[in-house]
């Protein structure tokens, strides 16, 4: 599974138990308080673990293409060093 799709599950399921804990605070709220809240913030705080795993796939996501712009630049560098060396003999 790329970064991009679990990323985005991650975030819809974060939105989703929380719609479900407010549903759960309001329609639990009369009849037994202690059960109602305790499922509430069961539901908040797995939904805080979901936004969590989704900030760190964004950062794994972040760094690996940090590393992949890295690669390609010492190619490039490389590239270019070569080719200075190249153009350099031949005008001398």
């Amino acid at each position: 599974m790329s970064h991009k799709t679990a990323i985005k599950i991650y975030e819809i399921t974060s939105y989703v138990l929380i719609l479900g804990a407010t549903v759960v605070y309001f329609m639990l709220k009369s009849d037994s308080q202690t059960i109602g809240l305790s499922l509430t913030m069961l539901l908040v705080a797995v939904a805080v673990a979901m936004r969590w795993m989704m900030e760190r796939h964004r950062f794994k996501a972040c760094e690996e293409e940090n590393d992949e712009l890295k690669a390609d630049l010492r190619r490039l560098t490389q590239l270019l060093a070569e080719e200075k060396k190249k153009n350099g003999g031949q005008q001398q």
